[in-house]
């Protein structure tokens, strides 16, 4: 019973730091005058709010589930890996992201569009270095106890929902590549390294607070397949019943008994 306090004040926190994280990094690009913080353009907006939430939210999922310490000290080491994290971030884009825009010659009236673009290049490596920051500071047992046959299923039904991810775009008639989910190749390919990053934590490290992540994945990815269902032929509407079915099934397996008491 105490987790779901701990899961709400920690969620709460989260909510009021992920507006100041995305405009302290607003403020970055500002800097750099690639953007107005105060006027953001919607790609920046955009921008800001993938990399705010890539920075706050595994450091926060990270503890929620830890029943050893007082919440003032999950709350505290939480801030710190979200700071750390961001300086890293800071640094690197101050450092970077002009000598990156430039090599791509982007026109700066398209420099919203790219950084909308580009926000899996940055997000996806942000995610791994506040997650390592959160574990870091709060660092948490793994399960002693061998994995139970429920999470072996989830571990092969996630590694079978990737593949389907990555390969479903050729498996359309003429083999466009272009994905029914999420906007583009960038975006599929970004939500198929986190898929990734969630089983290993899940399924290898046994991380409880990651659970609601899968889901909340799973359900942007549904709302991605809802807006591609008007005009969708018989084999795309076959690839989106087979990842809808994945990620259903998927889901059900970390909510069954066995793995809740595994998941620590």
């Amino acid at each position: 019973m105490i987790l779901l306090p701990r899961f709400f004040s920690l969620f709460a926190l989260t909510l009021a730091a992920i507006p100041v994280v995305g405009w302290l990094i607003l403020v970055c690009a500002d800097f750099l005058s690639l953007a107005d913080c105060l006027a953001p353009q919607p790609g920046w907006q955009l921008f800001a709010l993938i990399l705010s939430l890539s920075l706050v939210l595994p450091p926060a999922l990270h503890a929620w589930p830890d029943r050893s310490r007082p919440m003032a000290e999950l709350a505290r080491e939480t801030g710190r890996a979200v700071l750390f994290a961001f300086s890293l971030f800071a640094l690197f884009f101050l450092a970077a992201a002009r000598p990156i825009f430039q090599w791509l010659d982007i026109p700066a009236v398209l420099l919203p569009l790219a950084a909308a673009n580009l926000t899996p290049f940055f997000s996806c490596p942000l995610l791994y270095i506040s997650y390592k920051m959160g574990a870091l500071l709060l660092p948490r047992p793994e399960p002693e106890a061998p994995r139970p046959s429920a999470m072996r299923v989830f571990s092969a039904l996630s590694l079978l929902l990737v593949l389907v991810l990555i390969l479903h775009p050729f498996l359309t008639p003429g083999g466009s590549g272009a994905p029914l989910v999420h906007a583009g190749r960038l975006d599929m390919l970004g939500a198929a390294w986190r898929y990734l990053a969630l089983r290993h934590v899940l399924a290898i490290c046994g991380n409880a607070g990651f659970v609601p992540a899968w889901g909340g994945c799973c359900l942007i990815s549904l709302l991605d397949m809802i807006r591609a269902l008007p005009g969708a032929g018989a084999v795309e509407l076959a690839v989106m019943a087979s990842l809808f079915a994945l990620m259903l099934a998927s889901t059900a397996c970390l909510l069954l008994p066995s793995c809740r008491r595994w998941l620590c």
